[in-house]
């Protein structure tokens, strides 16, 4: 792996500001609202079964119902009795979940609710429990274009938390890892007015084929362009290094690195690029984007670019060319990238693969 000295590394993390280096980029919704249906095969617009619509229904139950009461409990002094009301308040809101509004008009997922709750109350419990370690319901966040009237709960999220995979991807697995790892509010129904718009801030547009720390430089303005609409396999790694540089610096050297293992061989090229955005300075268009600094690597698969793949855990940055493989490996829908992929992974040295910058001693920045 490179090793780039000092200097060079400060430039590379953070670069000179250029005078009007942000612009405003504005995205219009011009498509009409529709109606979620559910198809001959019990699958919706979204692709869930009624397992998984089961799990988002009464996960939005519980959280209007249960997190404003741990918000206000949690806001008074921490005594034993506080800790065994929020037990309490878990315990009293999860019993009548299948009963709510929410759950009971449809059958099929009343009773797949149901069944979840047999064989899931524990976890269920144990996921808002997790919640409130996490420092759920501690302070209060601005998030931007939340639905008032259905999540309003979202402010009270601790950073980088998905109520989708905590409650459907890992506790209760009702919805399949390529559902999970959305947000919540993606399975919403589409109800902005048509010609509705929103602002949002973009570096300049880079220079074609232009790189950063390795990977393809991309912005919000250039993201649908480089991400959405490329034919090719994109991984985009949002990076935030002025939060957090080790990070950054670990992440962004193994991604560039097996880009440039992808790249060196000319039959594997056009199949699979890797793109950086800076966070701090783009604000990525949902529902590709969030308001949570926090770092994110998402897999837009060729031929299913709206449904990206978010890896789960970026331990900090700390990640190996391996991990990085089998992430493309999982996620991909390409056949090219997956046997690339397969042979780097299988005829590289385990010193290239598994290589640690984290523990590189001659590494300073």
């Amino acid at each position: 792996m490179r090793v780039l000295s000092a200097p060079l590394l400060i430039l590379t993390l953070f670069p000179l500001p250029r005078a009007n280096a942000l612009e405003v980029v504005t995205t219009q919704r011009t498509d009409n609202p529709s109606v979620n249906r559910v198809f001959a095969n019990g699958l919706d617009a979204f692709g869930r079964d009624a397992t998984c619509r089961a799990c988002h229904a009464l996960t939005r139950a519980l959280n209007d119902n249960l997190i404003s009461a741990l918000v206000d409990i949690r806001g008074k002094a921490k005594t034993n009795a506080n800790y065994g009301k929020m037990d309490d308040a878990i315990e009293t809101a999860i019993a009548p979940v299948c009963r709510l509004s929410a759950t009971w008009r449809d059958v099929d997922v009343r009773k797949a609710c149901e069944k979840i709750m047999e064989r899931s109350e524990d976890a269920v419990a144990a996921t808002y429990h997790r919640w409130l370690a996490r420092g759920g319901g501690r302070e209060e966040r601005t998030v931007r274009g939340e639905k008032k009237s259905r999540n309003a709960w979202r402010k009270w999220d601790p950073v980088g938390w998905n109520w989708n995979y905590e409650m459907c991807g890992k506790a209760t697995r009702a919805c399949k890892e390529a559902l999970s790892m959305h947000e919540l509010e993606e399975f919403d129904e589409d109800d902005v007015a048509e010609g509705d718009s929103r602002k949002y801030r973009s570096e300049q547009r880079p220079k074609r084929g232009e790189m950063v720390d390795g990977m393809l430089k991309v912005t919000a303005g250039t993201f649908h362009e480089e991400a959405v609409r490329r034919e090719s396999d994109v991984v985009v790694y949002v990076g935030f290094p002025k939060l957090d540089k080790w990070a950054h610096f670990y992440a962004a050297s193994v991604l560039g690195t097996v880009r440039e293992m992808f790249h060196a061989n000319e039959t594997a090229r056009g199949f699979l690029e890797i793109a950086y955005v800076d966070g701090t300075v783009n604000d990525v268009p949902p529902p590709y984007g969030s308001d949570d600094q926090t770092p994110t690597v998402a897999m837009f698969a060729a031929g299913n670019k709206n449904w990206p793949r978010y890896m789960t855990d970026m331990n900090d940055g700390k990640l190996t060319p391996f991990e990085v493989l089998q992430f493309i490996m999982r996620t991909t829908t390409s056949a090219e990238t997956l046997r690339h992929a397969n042979w780097l992974a299988t005829t590289l040295k385990h010193d290239v693969l598994h290589k640690k910058m984290w523990e590189d001693d001659h590494v300073e920045l």
